[in-house]
């Protein structure tokens, strides 16, 4: 739950600036998108100058977001001193990518859902206990009666959907369905979004599954379930990286997994990571082992470790926490 010092701390900086200037993390997913456009979007109905930058650009499969036109690639150009810069979604102040690096300046706010932020911003606005960003973003644009047009509230409710799994993950609550409704009387088209986010994939997606399906590993009497992503995987089926989004998800319905995670070499050397889990393995735990975060039962990483070295080392502190 949000501290409503922290919420009233926000109304008023908000209300001292005119330009603000709203990032999340690199790879970004529906609910780093859909939070972040949301935020413009509302603060933009209030008239302010904002602008909307992610490391990643906009990628293809996020096009339909309302608002997404805006949303450029971070300039290594830092933004002028007096606009405020806001973090939707981003656990770890490097994850904002290499541009922002440039900027040497910390975000002013951060507003998240992630338990391993530490709260590197000058205001912090995170709960840990929200199942999205999203949800963050609602209570706080309600509380504040700031405008949540039909815009707003479709942004809103893409990064609630996609960040619970389509409603399945475990945080989902009943608040979570009441935050959903009211984002569907503001004007969200539940179908609609739906099949954007679901039913709206190239054939080089298909493709991509079938190169992944192909190549899936399993361990400790299939309690374990992983794959690679490599160059190799992409060039066979025409796919690009934001085609991997939801991939994991397969592992996790086999009914013995526990674990499920995936390893992709990257093209600056490094290997990312990233793991699920079913509830008994706390994988949060172990992506800080390397670096990384996130929550209890998804979480990812970045190392320089290579895609077998990290295997190996992902393998046996899994084995360290599954149950006999």
């Amino acid at each position: 739950m949000l501290n409503p010092d922290s919420i009233a701390s926000l109304q008023k900086l908000c209300s001292q600036h005119e330009r603000f200037l709203i990032i999340s993390h690199v790879r970004p997913d529906g609910d780093a998108y859909g939070s972040t456009l949301a935020l413009a979007l509302s603060l933009q109905a209030m008239g302010k100058d904002v602008q909307v930058v992610n490391a990643d650009g906009l990628m293809p499969s996020f096009e339909f977001l309302p608002g997404s036109k805006s949303l450029t690639a971070t300039s290594p150009e830092a933004p002028e001193p007096d606009r405020l810069i806001i973090s939707v979604d981003c656990a770890d102040q490097k994850r904002h990518g290499a541009a922002f690096d440039q900027w040497k300046r910390l975000p002013d706010v951060s507003i998240d859902h992630h338990v391993s932020n530490p709260g590197y911003a000058a205001l912090n606005l995170i709960d840990a206990d929200s199942p999205a960003t999203a949800q963050v973003l609602f209570d706080i644009i309600t509380t504040l009666k700031w405008p949540l047009t039909a815009e707003v509230a479709a942004n809103l409710y893409v990064g609630l959907m996609t960040d619970t799994g389509n409603f399945r993950y475990r945080q989902t609550t009943a608040r979570t369905f009441e935050v959903a409704a009211r984002l569907v009387e503001a004007g969200a088209d539940p179908t609609n979004l739906a099949q954007s986010c679901y039913s709206s994939f190239r054939a080089e997606r298909l493709l991509l599954m079938k190169e992944v399906f192909n190549s899936i590993h399993f361990a400790d009497h299939n309690r374990v379930a992983w794959f690679y992503l490599t160059p190799e995987t992409y060039a066979k089926s025409g796919a690009i990286p934001d085609e991997t989004e939801g991939l994991i998800e397969y592992l996790q319905m086999v009914r013995t997994v526990e674990v499920a995670f995936v390893l992709e070499s990257l093209p600056d050397g490094l290997t990312r990571g990233s793991m699920r889990s079913r509830g008994n393995v706390d994988v949060q735990k172990i992506c800080q082992e390397f670096g990384g975060g996130g929550h209890r039962l998804a979480a990812g990483l970045r190392t320089k470790l290579s895609p077998t070295e990290l295997e190996k080392k992902l393998l046996e502190s899994i084995a360290k926490q599954l149950p006999e």
